[in-house]
C-alpha cells in the first residue's frame, strides 16, 4: 500500500471528522522532513484527484463526499459570482462570496450549499483555465498591469518589473500569469507577446485568436512531418485504391475556400435511382495515430475561421496542398457510394479507398447561375451541366424527404465582412445561402448517415453526431409563446421534430417568424459529439456523424481510420479496443474544441460588427427586437449588427415579463421580434458592445 492509500484509509476507516497535517505525520510515523514532503506531496494529489480537501473553516483534510461534492468548471460573470459548469448535469450557482479564490475556466473541488437546490461554494481550485490573457497594458503612475479583455477575468494583472517585452502604455498584449493570488490580491505575470495598438492594422483578429489559444503555427515536429510528405502522388499511393480518375467528379466550395475537402459525382440509372459518389479527402493516409501532426490535430480538434483567415488543424502543406481536393491533380479519397431511389432511399452503398481527379473547382454561385439558366456559364461546364441538373432533382428529392420526416430548418445569418486596406469594416453583408449550398448540404448529410448506419450496424466504436431532445422548461416557454401568438401546436408529453417544424413553417406566415426562429433556436440543445448513438433531434436522423470534412474536423478524420480499418478486413479485437478509447476521447476533447471555435468565431464577428458601428455612430436604421431582460431591450439590424438600449433610454419605469419575453408599462411595451426604428448611438470597441437609442418619431 503507497502513500496516499495510507493517507485515504486512515481518513476513511476513521470515526475523526477529518485530520490535521500534524496529526497526520503523527500517524504515518513520519521521522523527517523528507518523510514530511512526502506526505504533502500525497495529501496534494489527493486534492486534485478530488478524494479529499482541506477544510479551511478547521483546519483539517477531510473525505470527499459524493454526494455534496464534485468537480467542475468554474464559469465567472463580470460581476463576481458565476456557475459550475458539470457534465450531463444541470449548472451550479455561485455567489460572489463563495467564489473562494477561483477565476474563470478554473476546475474546481465544490460543495453544494445545504438549504438550496441550486447553489454551492467552492472548496478548492483544482488546476488553473486561463493562464494567458490578452488585454491592454496600462504603466500608467509607474504601476504596470494588464487589464484583461475578458471581463470574466475580474482582476487586472500584476506585471513584474522587466516582465514588459517593452510594451507601450495602451498597446494589446498577451500575459502570462506566473503567481495566483491569496485572498483579495492581484495576480502576477508577465508580458509574452506585444500585438500592437488597438487600431493598428490585424490587430484585433490576432487579440481574439489569442484569446482562446489559437495558433496559426505548428511545432517543430509537426514542421518536420509536414514537410517530408511529398506534394504529388507516390507509385505506391495508388495500391489497393479504386481509380475514379475518369468519372466526372467535382468540387463546389466557396470563393475564397481552399482547403477543398469534398467532391461530388452522379449518374441518373436507367431504373430511375441514382448513383452517387462522395469522395472524401484521405487524410488519413497522411496523419497516422499518435504521430506529431496527429497529436496536434487532436489538441486542436477543428481548424477555426475569423473574418479574412483560419487557424488550421492541419498544417498547410496538407490542409490547402496534398490533402485538398484541386482541379486536374491525382488526390487520395475515401468514397461513400450510394444508389438512391425516386423516394430519397439509400438501397445499396459501398465504401471504399480511391483516387480521383477533380474535373473543376467549382463556386456556389457558379452553381447557382447554371442552374438558373445562366447560358456565359453553362458553356463554361458543358461537360458536367447535365451531372448538375441530376443533382439538382436528387437532391430535391433527398431534401423533401427530410422534411417528411421532420427535419428542422433554421434562418440562417451567416454575414461577410467588407473591409478596406486598412482592415477597417465598411458595410456587413447578409449571406443568403441559395439552392446550390442545400445541393451540397443534402449530399453531405446522406453520406455522413450512410456511413453513420454502416458503422452502428457493425457495432463499430465510433464518433457519432448527437443531438438531443429541448430542454423540458425551455421547451414549455417556447410552446407558451406560440400558443399565445395563435400558432397551433399539437403535441404530447414527448416532443417530436414534425411538431416544431410545423410550428416554424406556420410561423413564416405571420409577423412573428424571427420571434418563434430565434427563441426555438435558444430552445435546441447544443450538438455534440459522442461515443454513444443517441440520434440527431434537428435532423430528425436516428443516425448521424462527421464524415466529410476530414481537413478541418478531428472526429471526421477518426471516422476515417475506422472505416479505412474495417474496410482493409483489418478490425482485430486489438483493434477494437483501440478504437473504443479513441473513440471517446475524440468526441470528449472535440465537443470541448467546438466549443471555444464556436465562441472565437463569435467573438471575432461581434469585434468587427463593432469596427462597423463606429462608421454609422448617429445613423438610424430600421431594427427588430431581438432580446428582452430585465435591464433593456437588444435590437438588431437587418445585417444582424445588434445592440442595446437600456431601461434609463427607453424612459419611464417597466415590468418585465419572462414567459411573453417583454417590457412593459402602462404606455409602452416592448417585446421580442417587434420592429423598431433605433440610432447607433455609441461604441465600446473594449467591451465589445454597442449602445442604440430608439429614434424619435
Amino acid at each position: 500500500m503507497n502513500i496516499t492509500q495510507k493517507i485515504l484509509t486512515l481518513i476513511k476507516e476513521t470515526d475523526f471528522d477529518g485530520f490535521t497535517a500534524k496529526q497526520l505525520y503523527s500517524l504515518l510515523a513520519t521521522k523527517s522532513t523528507s518523510d514530511r514532503r512526502i506526505v504533502q506531496d500525497a495529501l496534494g494529489e489527493l486534492e486534485r484527484s478530488g478524494e479529499i480537501y482541506f477544510d479551511t473553516h478547521i483546519r483539517r483534510y477531510r473525505l470527499v463526499n459524493q454526494e455534496t461534492f464534485g468537480r467542475a468548471v468554474f464559469e465567472c460573470n463580470a460581476r463576481g459570482f458565476g456557475f459550475l459548469i458539470r457534465d450531463d448535469e444541470s449548472d451550479l450557482f455561485v455567489p460572489a462570496s463563495k467564489v473562494n479564490g477561483a477565476f474563470n475556466k478554473d476546475t474546481v473541488l465544490y460543495r453544494r450549499i445545504e438549504g438550496t437546490e441550486d447553489e454551492a461554494e467552492i472548496v478548492k481550485v483544482l488546476s488553473r483555465g486561463m493562464r494567458e490573457l490578452v488585454g491592454v497594458y496600462d504603466k500608467s503612475n509607474n504601476a504596470r498591469f494588464v487589464v484583461p479583455d475578458d471581463k470574466r477575468f475580474v482582476k487586472d494583472i500584476y506585471i513584474q518589473p522587466k516582465k514588459d517585452l517593452n510594451a507601450k502604455n495602451g498597446q494589446k498584449v498577451v500575459a502570462r500569469i506566473t503567481v495566483y493570488p491569496v485572498g483579495r490580491g492581484k495576480p502576477e505575470g508577465e508580458i509574452i507577446q506585444v500585438l500592437g495598438y488597438p487600431d493598428e492594422k490585424d490587430v484585433d483578429m490576432l487579440s481574439v485568436a489569442a484569446s482562446y489559444g489559437l495558433s496559426q503555427q505548428f511545432n517543430d515536429d509537426c514542421v518536420r512531418q509536414a514537410e517530408r510528405i511529398p506534394s504529388v502522388l507516390q507509385d505506391k499511393d495508388y495500391v489497393g485504391r479504386r481509380d475514379l480518375r475518369n468519372r466526372r467528379i467535382f468540387t463546389i466550395d466557396g470563393a475564397d475556400a481552399k482547403d477543398l475537402d469534398d467532391a461530388v459525382s452522379v449518374t441518373e440509372n436507367a431504373d430511375g435511382t441514382y448513383s452517387l459518389g462522395v469522395h472524401i479527402a484521405d487524410v488519413s493516409h497522411y496523419v497516422k495515430t499518435g504521430d506529431a501532426i496527429d497529436k496536434e490535430a487532436f489538441a486542436r480538434g477543428t481548424s477555426v475561421y475569423l473574418p479574412g483567415t483560419v487557424y488550421p488543424m492541419l498544417p498547410r502543406e496538407l490542409s490547402n496542398g496534398i490533402c485538398s481536393l484541386y482541379q486536374g491533380v491525382d488526390r487520395l479519397t475515401l468514397t461513400c457510394e450510394m444508389t438512391i431511389d425516386a423516394k430519397g432511399k439509400v438501397v445499396d452503398s459501398d465504401i471504399y479507398q480511391s483516387v480521383i481527379n477533380s474535373r473543376h473547382r467549382l463556386t456556389y454561385d457558379e452553381v447557382q447561375a447554371l442552374l438558373d439558366g445562366d447560358e456565359v456559364t453553362a458553356c463554361l461546364y458543358s461537360d458536367i451541366k447535365d451531372d448538375l441538373f441530376s443533382m439538382k432533382r436528387l437532391a430535391e428529392i433527398l431534401q423533401h424527404k427530410r422534411d417528411k420526416r421532420g427535419n428542422i430548418e433554421f434562418a440562417s445569418k451567416e454575414v461577410a465582412f467588407v473591409q478596406d486596406e486598412q482592415g477597417r469594416v465598411t458595410d456587413v453583408v447578409l449571406q443568403n445561402n441559395s439552392f446550390s449550398h442545400q445541393l451540397i448540404e443534402e449530399f453531405m448529410i446522406v453520406a455522413n448517415e450512410t456511413v453513420a448506419e454502416y458503422a452502428a450496424a457493425c457495432c463499430y466504436p465510433f464518433v457519432y453526431r448527437v443531438h438531443d431532445k429541448p430542454d423540458q422548461d425551455k421547451l414549455a416557454v417556447l410552446l407558451a409563446l406560440m400558443k399565445g401568438l395563435g400558432i397551433n401546436v399539437k403535441h404530447s408529453s414527448e416532443i417530436h421534430n414534425s411538431v416544431l417544424q410545423d410550428a416554424l413553417k406556420q410561423a413564416e406566415q405571420t409577423p412573428y417568424f424571427h420571434l418563434v426562429n430565434d427563441v426555438m433556436l435558444r430552445t435546441m440543445q447544443k450538438a455534440k459529439y459522442s461515443d454513444v448513438n443517441t440520434g440527431h433531434f434537428g435532423l430528425a436522423s436516428k443516425c448521424y456523424c462527421h464524415f466529410t470534412s476530414p481537413i478541418r474536423r478531428y472526429p471526421d478524420l477518426i471516422v476515417h481510420r475506422i472505416l479505412t480499418t474495417a474496410i482493409l478486413g483489418k478490425m482485430t479485437d486489438r483493434a477494437l479496443r483501440a478504437y473504443e478509447d479513441m473513440a471517446f476521447d475524440a468526441a470528449k476533447q472535440s465537443s470541448v474544441r467546438e466549443k471555444i471555435a464556436d465562441e472565437a468565431e463569435r467573438k471575432a464577428d461581434d469585434v468587427k460588427k463593432c469596427s462597423y458601428a463606429e462608421t454609422v455612430i448617429g445613423k438610424t436604421f430600421p431594427a427588430r427586437i431581438s432580446g428582452v431582460t430585465e435591464r433593456g431591450i437588444y435590437a438588431e439590424l437587418p445585417n444582424t449588427v445588434e445592440g442595446f438600449i437600456s431601461v434609463d433610454r427607453l424612459g419611464g419605469c417597466f415590468k418585465y415579463n419572462a414567459m411573453q419575453f417583454c417590457l412593459y408599462n402602462d404606455g409602452a411595451r416592448y417585446a421580442l421580434g417587434d420592429e423598431v426604428t433605433v440610432t447607433v448611438e455609441s461604441v465600446n470597441k473594449q467591451a465589445c458592445k454597442i449602445d442604440f437609442a430608439l429614434a424619435a418619431d
